[in-house]
């Protein structure tokens, strides 16, 4: 049996010791890896806003530019905000303003304040219209009618928009219902148009002739 004098054991603990700290410094890793970042969320896209609608057209921007009168009604044309669009009797303008109606150097529009003229510097003096009693403004009639024409002939009008005219909803008329006669007289003429809110009021009634898909029927209009 060997025997270890003191000095010797204190060698052999001092390496013993020294040999794990060498160990432990190897098996441990220099410095731990740094995290990653977060990812920052991406921001949400931002939608461009949108242009703001085309003013309607003001009256005081409109001109006529042409003008064409007969039998099928005539053609309009009118300048309005820099353009120049061609109107025959029933259409609109993008502000509104329907074509009601061409005359001798003039033409007639109407919109929901009511009738505007444009007229040639030279058109002869327009006769005085009729007449009406308040409250029987035929403005939303016009608004709503647009002619229906076979060649040159006016055949009946067609029903557009009834919001202004809710007598004839209720009376189960529908837009796009073509109207051929009132209390048995055929609507062949504007004035007969002009006619039909004097109608209602007098008589408390107007008895419709209508035509739909093809087939005939009739309406009766109360006020």
């Amino acid at each position: 049996m060997v025997t270890a004098t003191p000095r010797e054991w204190a060698m052999a603990v001092g390496g013993g010791l020294a040999l794990s700290v060498a160990l432990v410094a190897i098996l441990r890793p220099s410095a731990e890896a740094p995290a990653e970042p977060p990812i920052a969320a991406l921001p949400a896209p931002v939608s461009a806003p949108l242009p703001p609608p085309a003013p309607a057209t003001a009256p005081g921007d409109l001109a006529l530019s042409g003008l064409r009168t007969g039998p099928d009604g005539g053609m309009a044309i009118i300048t309005a905000g820099g353009r120049q669009y061609r109107l025959t009797p029933g259409r609109s303008l993008p502000g509104g303003l329907k074509l009601l109606r061409t005359e001798p150097g003039r033409a007639i529009l109407a919109g929901p304040a009511g009738e505007q003229t444009l007229a040639f510097p030279d058109a002869p003096r327009a006769a005085p219209g009729p007449s009406r009693p308040p409250g029987d403004d035929p403005t939303p009639w016009r608004l709503a009618l647009s002619q229906i024409r076979s060649g040159n002939q006016l055949v009946g009008w067609q029903l557009g928009s009834l919001a202004a005219l809710p007598m004839l909803a209720r009376a189960g008329l529908q837009p796009g219902d073509i109207l051929l006669s009132a209390n048995g007289q055929q609507l062949l003429s504007e004035e007969k148009i002009i006619e039909l809110p004097q109608e209602l009021a007098a008589n408390g009634q107007l008895i419709l002739r209508y035509r739909r898909g093809g087939r005939e029927a009739e309406a009766r209009v109360a006020p």
